[in-house]
């Protein structure tokens, strides 16, 4: 496979071995893994599973459906394995012989395993030792079969699935665009300014809204115009900086995301408060630029070593950041576009009047 699933039950015995506290040199990577996973509600709910039974086959089975979709769906995460002690794939396949006792000694059967039962019979002629029989079991045959089927039917499903969805993304960006929007003050649709504390925090995501595995570590905190969470974005004109509120959420032990929403008097100033944090987290030296999909008005990407992220959007006269601490910085970043879109839902929503009700989709919707 090229999207490097085959590297997943090589992960997955990471995971569990992380699990069971008996990590080797791959620990690093395994504390890499498991913090992308806790970005995916599946993988979270596998993590909290397989480290309450590590030996638990079900547990393991979604573990390993979970670290599967990660690698399917994140080629770049499954291109950053490769480099990693977890980059070679799974351990091949073990094949055991075992001749028949008396009295047919001439009879020698293949054991294929461990996940695949199936057995072949390699028998030799007694009149002609130079000729072999090859007998396959028909059932194991059959299953074989089978199972190529319904995998060539999952990919034409797959392959679908992600036009539909691609199809739907791009139905939503131009809906978003004036193109196919009418514009007036009087449209309903027409943002409002989200001017005081309360509609600020009514933007942060609550438990509801966040995938599982994830709780409260510090907040919600609001308040009007700049304070010790918040600082003023806007120099010298700090009134046009109306309202602020903040919420932390973490992992049992790590990561932990920290959303922020700043609220301004019009785009515009909005506008010059985005560059005045883009270059806040410029000017500290060991910022890299990163990729993000272009969300809400405007948006933009930085990390800082392995550690640390940040996610910065504008939509209309909202300012939003989305803030990473834990291993893996760069490789998680992707897990943080998911959390930057609620914010962006969420903020979209107040604007229009309407109480937040936005919660967190793997995928974009």
């Amino acid at each position: 496979m090229g999207d490097g699933r085959e590297r997943a039950p090589r992960v997955v015995g990471a995971l569990v071995r992380l699990a069971r506290g008996t990590a080797g040199p791959d620990r690093a990577v395994a504390e890499v893994v498991r913090a992308r996973l806790q970005l995916m509600p599946e993988g979270a709910r596998a993590l909290v599973a397989i480290e309450a039974g590590p030996a638990d086959p079900r547990a393991r089975g979604e573990l390993t459906a979970a670290v599967a979709q990660l690698l399917a769906t994140d080629p770049g995460f499954a291109q950053y394995l490769t480099t990693t002690e977890l980059g070679g794939p799974a351990d091949p396949t073990t094949v055991q012989l075992r001749t028949d006792p008396e009295p047919d000694p001439t009879t020698v059967h293949l054991r294929v395993g461990p996940e695949d039962r199936s057995t072949v019979q390699l028998r030799a002629e007694p009149r002609n030792p130079s000729t072999v029989q090859l007998r396959v079991d028909p059932a194991a045959a059959g299953a074989r079969a089978l199972a190529a089927r319904r995998s060539n039917t999952a990919l034409v499903v797959a392959l679908a699935l992600v036009l539909i969805a691609a199809l739907v993304a791009l139905g939503i960006h131009l809906g978003s665009r004036p193109l196919l929007q009418p514009t007036g003050p009087d449209f309903a649709h027409a943002a409002r300014t989200v001017r005081d504390p309360a509609q600020a925090q009514g933007v942060l995501p609550d438990l509801t809204a966040m995938p599982s595995g994830w709780q409260v570590a510090s907040g919600p905190r609001s308040g009007t115009g700049s304070g010790p969470d918040v600082p003023c974005l806007l120099p010298g004109a700090c009134d046009q900086q109306l309202a602020y509120a903040t919420v932390t959420f973490s992992t049992t032990p790590l990561p932990s995301v920290q959303f922020t929403v700043v609220t301004f008097t019009s785009a515009e100033a909005a506008g010059r408060a985005f560059d005045t944090r883009l270059d806040l987290l410029d000017a500290r030296g060991d910022a890299t630029v990163a990729t993000v999909p272009s969300i809400g008005d405007r948006s933009a990407a930085r990390t800082r070593g392995e550690s640390t992220a940040e996610t910065l959007v504008r939509v209309d006269s909202v300012l939003l950041y989305v803030h990473y601490s834990g291993p893996g910085a760069t490789v998680a970043l992707p897990g943080l576009t998911p959390f930057a879109r609620l914010l962006a839902e969420r903020a979209q929503q107040a604007e229009q009047g309407r109480t937040p009700d936005a919660v967190f989709h793997a995928t974009a919707p």
